[in-house]
């Protein structure tokens, strides 16, 4: 199981996101916004309603933590985590925080989940990660693995089958926002987020900035096979959702006309039996 396609990868990924880690919050948008972080902070709450492991603190696997964004709201929820990365840059910048609950940290290899003992989490949280992993359905068993029975998998903001499929209303939506919206251009404009991207670019069209080999049309995570691979290893899907995700630069009345019309982003939570 790879998380990276070779060990080039990784090492590229890495040097990015230890680069841009202290900007992270700054330019992203589509998670940093009041209201994506509302809906982020009560889908937490009620997936830990969900845990049945027996146990009173609960612990939580923040895989791939980046900039903190889930270790913050799940301390904030009463749980003390594990905040797991490839890269430092990020582990650094949680390990200079202070929270009310205990934070560790773990350095991830890229590989597997090996210097996570077996049963040994409340819950696997995973937010805006799982479509920059190339084997995405090999990690889900690591997930499972570590999980305590009665323990949940969660992840979240991951592109829905409709973003992809492009239906008639995500169009109308995606049309009318662009229509009446200030592109968020932020991200654009991080010179660190074209490390060595330039020659990569040239070498494999796929590459992205930030260190990514991102998804498209033809490769992304489909999430039938994500629920087929962790009922396989014994779970059992407690929830799953699509919703329309809100950017910062989002006109508020636009979104709200269509955000029940149509989406582009999942939501899933399973249980370890």
């Amino acid at each position: 199981m790879f998380l990276f396609k070779n060990e080039s990868d990784l090492e590229w990924n890495v040097r990015t996101h230890n680069k841009i880690a202290k900007k992270y919050e700054r330019i992203h948008g589509e998670i940093y916004n009041s209201h994506e972080q509302s809906r982020l902070r009560n889908a937490l709450k009620e997936a830990i309603s969900d845990i049945n492991t027996g146990c009173e603190s609960k612990l939580v696997l923040d895989f791939g933590c980046g900039a903190g964004n889930l270790t913050g709201h799940l301390t904030f929820l009463g749980c003390e985590v594990v905040a797991c990365d490839v890269s430092q840059g990020f582990l650094d910048l949680l390990a200079s925080r202070s929270y009310t609950t205990n934070v560790e940290t773990a350095k991830l290899n890229g590989v597997d989940l090996s210097n996570i003992p077996s049963d040994s989490v409340d819950m696997v949280a995973t937010y805006s990660v799982l479509h920059h992993v190339p084997d995405y359905l090999g990690i889900l068993t690591e997930f499972m693995r570590v999980l305590k029975p009665g323990g949940v998998v969660f992840i979240d903001h991951e592109p829905s089958d409709e973003f992809w499929l492009k239906g008639h209303a995500y169009l109308d939506f995606e049309q009318e926002m662009k229509q009446n919206t200030r592109l968020d251009l932020k991200k654009y404009f991080i010179p660190t987020n074209y490390y060595d991207w330039l020659i990569r670019r040239f070498v494999n069209p796929r590459y992205h900035r930030e260190g990514d080999i991102h998804v498209f049309d033809d490769d992304h995570v489909e999430w039938s096979k994500v629920t087929s691979a962790l009922v396989k290893a014994g779970g059992e899907v407690v929830f799953e959702a699509d919703y329309l995700l809100y950017r910062r630069n989002y006109d508020i009345l636009i979104y709200n006309k269509h955000k029940d019309k149509t989406t582009d982003m999942h939501l899933l939570v399973v249980k370890k039996l």
